[in-house]
């Protein structure tokens, strides 16, 4: 009863992944599916679990999460990140919480941290997402930007203390999954259907690059976070116009082929 699987999807996190590990190894098991790591991520996680599947995702990585998930054994599923930490209070916390018989699972507020400083705005905290669950009520959307979520609200709880998210410790290492990041979106978008026109080419690549900056920094308060808040709000303007300039070039490039 209330037994508890953490399932982590990993690729070459051999920098997290036993701070990661050694952060829930009071758990009754933990999962773990790679992407074919070239560094000692499965190496290092050896020490930890036995439960490692290796699976290419082809750069979709939510579907490595949710076979995690499918290979987990435990009544309560706990998905993590290999740069996420859970606290000792929030640990206590979750044994406490999977006891109660009414709740299908829970809000957990993550702690964003860029370049080793927590990021207080840009919309980064409080950032409340489901991670903690009952399997079989939820799992990872294909989509990149969406996540878990459960139906009857009135089952989902919250709990009170975060859970510790490094996201970037460098900026090498950003750029470096900026280019896969906006990659995969602007397939997303054309999967969607999404086509750039002169009707909206001003939308696509002004207005709303612009309106993300103004959101992040002076609403979402990124600018009481230094340098580190408008290089998050300036990015995320420059992923929107990316997006969609990679987007251009997946429609030139089919229609070049229809020639």
């Amino acid at each position: 009863m209330n037994k508890l699987s953490v399932t982590i999807a990993t690729k070459n996190e051999e920098e997290n992944i036993a701070k990661c590990l050694e952060s829930v190894k009071w758990a009754d098991e933990i999962v773990i599916v790679d992407d074919n790591s070239t560094d000692k991520t499965v190496e290092i996680a050896k020490v930890f679990t036995k439960n490692i599947f290796m699976r290419d995702s082809f750069g979709d990585f939510h579907k490595n999460k949710n076979l995690a998930i499918e290979k987990a054994t435990g009544e309560w599923i706990l998905s993590l990140d290999a740069d996420e930490i859970i606290t000792p209070e929030l640990s206590c916390e979750i044994q406490k919480a999977i006891k109660d018989k009414n709740k299908l699972g829970y809000y957990l507020n993550r702690k964003n941290y860029f370049l080793g400083r927590w990021i207080k705005g840009c919309g980064w905290y409080p950032n409340y997402i489901i991670r903690l669950f009952k399997k079989g009520t939820t799992k990872w959307p294909l989509e990149i930007h969406d996540v878990p979520q459960i139906a009857d609200k009135k089952k989902v709880g919250y709990l009170k203390n975060p859970f510790i998210h490094y996201s970037y410790v460098s900026l090498t290492q950003y750029f470096e999954k900026f280019n896969l990041y906006t990659t995969n979106l602007s397939k997303e978008m054309l999967a969607k259907g999404v086509r750039i026109s002169k009707r909206n080419f001003f939308i696509y690549f002004v207005a709303k690059p612009i309106f993300y900056f103004f959101r992040k920094y002076f609403l979402w308060g990124g600018y009481k976070d230094g340098f580190c808040g408008f290089f998050i709000s300036f990015s995320s303007a420059l992923t929107v116009f990316v997006m969609y300039a990679k987007l251009w070039e997946l429609l030139d490039e089919r229609k070049k082929s229809k020639k």
